[in-house]
């Protein structure tokens, strides 16, 4: 699954990995009961909301080592604390203020791929359903774009760290 990444966050997506698995198998045996909607909800706000808090720390953690104090607060605040959803545009706006060779390095290992539209659509469906319409899409659909949105990180972490 996760092939590079630091052991913190190769960790929360095997966590939500397994919830996923978890909620799988529990819709597999229940296909109708009223839950699984919900459960498909629920995975579809995990799912984005790790791939969010991932990326957000891997930013932090590249760009805070050897930093102050103060700089580490002012990247926590301006990053970890900030609030924004981890879709491919927006990864490429942050990345774009902070070092352009960057940006357009993911942009190439990243354009014409079927996960940056993965990814685009789990974060659509997050944003969809925080504003009350119902998640259309099947728990098998929600497993393909986290590991769509996985893919991505570990693209954006080779750019980050390009020596580890």
């Amino acid at each position: 699954m996760v092939k590079h990444m630091d052991g913190s966050s190769k960790q929360l997506l095997k966590d939500c990995q397994v919830e996923i698995d978890d909620i799988k198998r529990w819709i597999a045996e229940n296909k109708f009961h009223s839950n699984t909607r919900y459960l498909t909800a629920y995975a579809v706000v995990k799912a984005s909301g790790t791939i969010e808090y991932v990326l957000k720390q891997m930013i932090f953690d590249r760009l805070s080592k050897g930093t102050s104090e103060e700089t580490n607060n002012f990247l926590s605040k301006s990053i970890v604390e900030a609030s924004y959803n981890p879709s491919t545009g927006q990864i490429i706006r942050i990345l774009q203020k902070i070092n352009s060779e960057w940006k357009e390095r993911f942009e190439l290992t990243i354009r014409s791929t079927k996960e940056k539209g993965q990814l685009n659509s789990l974060v659509e469906l997050r944003n969809n359903f925080a504003h009350g319409s119902p998640i259309t899409a099947s728990i098998n659909d929600v497993n393909t774009y986290f590991n769509a949105g996985i893919v991505i990180l570990e693209r954006l972490w080779n750019i980050l760290n390009p020596n580890e």
